[in-house]
């Protein structure tokens, strides 16, 4: 599959590029990122190098997993990534993680919503997907906000079904189909 440049008001996503290399490498160090991806721990410079040299183009080549950096238009410093994983008969799960100093400023959602724009507009000017699902730990409250101002329904909690950093989690799971309209939506309280 070709690589898709997609743009917002004030961002631009794209591919990253081995420029992004250490970026991602520091960025994946945050303890946030650690407790609530599945990114290697610790993170090092050769995580970051397969990451981007390696596991990004493979998804691209096959279609599979797409991934784009987040920067904002006129600054090249990569804030963070959204991806699409598991591109397979029409639907697709979305993924995100950024940098610390960047949560907070709407960045992630702005990024998200437009990735979901474009899995769910019909080709050739998307991938005409007609499902998108999303889950977290039950504990990422955050990765919850942004899927919640994108308008995915809650479907539910599977108990202590992840292993991470030594600790086992409940999960939250949600959906977004391209027929929704996808106003912002709350969920059941995670306590």
């Amino acid at each position: 599959m070709e690589l898709v440049e997609l743009m917002t008001a004030r961002l631009t996503l794209r591919c990253p590029s081995e420029a992004d290399i250490p970026r991602v490498a520091e960025i994946c160090k945050d303890s946030v990122i650690a407790e609530f991806t599945m990114v290697p721990h610790p993170y090092e410079i050769e995580h970051a190098r397969g990451f981007v040299a390696d596991m990004v183009p493979a998804g691209w080549a096959d279609g599979s997993t797409l991934t784009w950096g987040i920067y904002e238009r006129h600054d090249p410093r990569l804030l963070g990534i959204v991806s699409l994983s598991g591109v397979s008969d029409g639907i697709a799960e979305l993924g995100y993680w950024i940098e610390s100093e960047t949560r907070g400023r709407g960045v992630m959602t702005e990024a998200a919503e437009r990735v979901v724009e474009y899995a769910f507009a019909l080709v050739p000017l998307g991938l005409g997907l007609h499902r998108l699902g999303w889950e977290a730990l039950t504990t990422n409250v955050a990765s919850a906000r942004v899927a919640q101002k994108l308008g995915f329904a809650w479907e539910g909690q599977r108990r202590q079904a992840a292993f991470r950093l030594g600790r086992t989690y409940d999960l939250t799971f949600a959906g977004l189909l391209h027929t929704d309209e996808r106003p912002a939506t709350s969920w059941p309280s995670n306590e």
